[in-house]
């Protein structure tokens, strides 16, 4: 049965890795991958393969690590290497992902029955916030979710050594990736007693971020520049906190993020504090694509949710045991809790997933006159000019020393790209009509127009 059980897992991976994959293919295919994010990582990872370390033209600071401390993208870097593309990024993040339900279906089966681990492991690839993260563009935090639980996982085997691997490697996706880790830490000090393995996590955890905010990324030229975001008076003032973190689309939010998993956290409270860091950054802003469910910002919460579930799903069978039920009616509702969980996990698939029947996107399978228009036109456009193109061509021409999103250009370009019926970046037509008139203005380029839509201007 055991072995059955793994081969049933085994089959609903590989399902899950080909159908996201195909899909996150598919959209940068058809142009719908855009400057931020996928741009920025193929173009940062295109200068390192060159010699310029995490170095890009399309954010506020040049190094990539002033923004966002990433270093997990050095793993990335020999791939990048033999397949520089991003169907490279793409692919690798959606395998990250879908493997992920390995390790948490060996923590599932420590805890729980085999059965019920399965469904543990079918619901986080029918979770939602699973997909959004995937679906949308390429990002290093996304790798968080697959090494912290791997790294939990290692924690109950008791292979240490494996743990401070997944867990360095869950560290080293993005700067906040370390609270993550700081707070399992926590949680090792307060509720397993785990006193010197505790205090060396939270030690490492906190050095590692001070020096990444207060030092490499200050020496680059940035730092936290994301704390805009925020309004700092919440953590002094009660009553603000309550107004930013309780609106009612946060509420919304947080029922979305724990329905799919059957409320079953809300039985693990201790295993909660692991949300802390990831509840903290979505709630406590009004930056509302935060509290979406729509991006990547899930991917501080996808591990410790589900590791919640697992000791949720243990400890309501505990409760149980406690109220003295005989054998086959703890066996029955077991089962009834991973029904629950199922019934769950793909009502809120069905409703939420971009992927579901009902959400299903049918257009990336039809011919696509505006894919086809940009297609033929990065054929034109020379790999070693500068380039300001339109958002959803700039992940295509990102392989080149200088690109920038239209309307952002520090200079004026060899070539400019434009979609003239999709003013993205500039609010309105007539700010777009100037900045493309500027261009012609100056008498040194040629303009060119595709299909009356498309402009193409050329430096003479």
């Amino acid at each position: 049965m055991a072995l059955r059980l793994k081969i049933v897992l085994w089959i609903i991976i590989l399902i899950y890795i080909t159908a996201l994959g195909a899909i996150a293919s598919l959209r940068h295919y058809n142009f719908q991958t855009q400057t931020w994010d996928t741009g920025i990582f193929v173009q940062t990872m295109w200068n390192t393969a060159h010699g310029r370390i995490m170095e890009n033209s399309i954010e506020e600071i040049k190094n990539h690590f002033a923004v966002h401390m990433s270093p997990f993208l050095f793993l990335l870097a020999p791939g990048f290497v033999l397949f520089p593309s991003a169907y490279y990024l793409l692919t690798i993040q959606t395998m990250a992902l879908g493997l992920g339900a390995w390790p948490l279906y060996l923590l599932a089966n420590k805890i729980l029955n085999s059965k019920t681990a399965l469904a543990v492991t079918a619901a986080y690839l029918l979770y939602p916030a699973l997909h959004w993260v995937n679906w949308f563009d390429f990002h290093p935090i996304a790798f968080l979710a697959p090494f912290f639980i791997a790294a939990f996982y290692f924690y109950e085997e008791k292979k240490y050594w494996w743990m401070a691997l997944f867990l360095m490697l869950a560290a080293s996706t993005q700067e906040d990736a370390v609270l993550v880790v700081l707070f399992f830490g926590l949680y090792l000090l307060f509720f397993r007693k785990e006193k010197k393995l505790s205090v060396w996590i939270i030690l490492l955890s906190a050095v590692y971020f001070l020096i990444s905010i207060k030092i490499v990324m200050p020496y680059l030229g940035g730092g936290l520049l994301r704390l805009d975001r925020y309004n700092l008076g919440v953590f002094t003032n009660p009553l603000l906190f309550l107004k930013t973190a309780l609106t009612g689309q946060k509420l919304i939010y947080l029922f979305w993020l724990f329905l799919p998993v059957a409320f079953l956290p809300f039985f693990a409270w201790q295993e909660l504090i692991l949300l802390i860091p990831g509840l903290a950054q979505n709630l406590l802003t009004n930056y509302a694509p935060q509290f979406s469910g729509a991006y990547q910002y899930d991917s501080v919460l996808i591990g410790g949710i589900f590791i919640a579930t697992i000791y949720g799903a243990s400890k309501l069978s505990k409760l149980s045991k406690l109220s003295e039920l005989s054998l086959t009616r703890l066996t029955s509702l077991t089962r009834l809790i991973s029904y629950l969980l199922l019934t769950a996990a793909i009502i809120a698939f069905l409703i939420r997933s971009p992927i579901s029947p009902l959400n299903f996107p049918t257009e990336l399978f039809h011919k696509n006159p505006r894919a086809e228009a940009f297609r033929e036109i990065t054929k034109i456009i020379p790999e070693n000019a500068s380039v300001a193109a339109h958002t959803n061509l700039v992940p295509h021409l990102a392989t080149r020393e200088r690109i920038y999103m239209l309307g952002y250009e520090p200079f004026m370009t060899d070539y400019v790209v434009a979609d003239g019926a999709d003013y993205f970046g500039f609010g309105t037509p007539e700010i777009f009509q100037n900045h493309i008139q500027r261009y012609a203005d100056t008498g040194k380029y040629e303009v060119k127009i595709i299909d009356e839509r498309y402009y193409i201007l050329t430096k003479r």
